[in-house]
């Protein structure tokens, strides 16, 4: 017998029916399969700043990931309360504690946000202490200067 990398027509036909048998051995309609159109690649949006950029796609993913979240959490409770396994209510528990830790998460993502855009924002807004290097003609001129344009 050659073994073959990719199978021939006949063996493709083989699993399918087998596939078929198993449907009909175990009870399953063909029609439960649902497929779902694959969701759109998201691009990150074009910013000067990258830190906005970043916090935006950021948020992006973990509202995706909890949006995903919940479509499964809801299909899983559908099949938990049809099937009554213990194990499908295991992993609804699980599941459920994981939505919550990425709505932690995002929102950590904003204080981590804050506390970076807190550092750069450090700079002192009002001077009090300023010392002027000149002589005292210099300093008359400034004062002046600024006496004429207060006016």
């Amino acid at each position: 017998m050659k073994i073959s990398p990719v199978p021939n027509d006949d063996e493709q036909e083989d699993s399918h029916s087998s596939f078929e048998k198993l449907n009909e051995i175990l009870n399953v309609a063909e029609s439960a399969v649902i497929e779902r159109e694959k969701p759109a690649k998201i691009e990150p949006r074009k910013s000067d700043d990258e830190l906005d950029t970043d916090y935006q796609y950021a948020r992006e993913n973990y509202y995706n990931v909890i949006e995903r979240g919940h479509d499964a959490l809801d299909e899983l409770l559908m099949e938990a309360k049809e099937n009554g396994n213990a194990r499908m209510y295991e992993v609804v528990g699980q599941l459920i504690k994981v939505i919550g830790d990425q709505n932690q998460n995002l929102l950590g993502l904003h204080q981590q946000v804050k506390n970076i855009t807190k550092e750069v924002k450090n700079v002192p807004e009002k001077v009090t202490n300023a010392l002027f290097v000149g002589s005292t003609a210099e300093l008359q001129k400034l004062l002046k200067g600024k006496k004429n344009e207060d006016v």
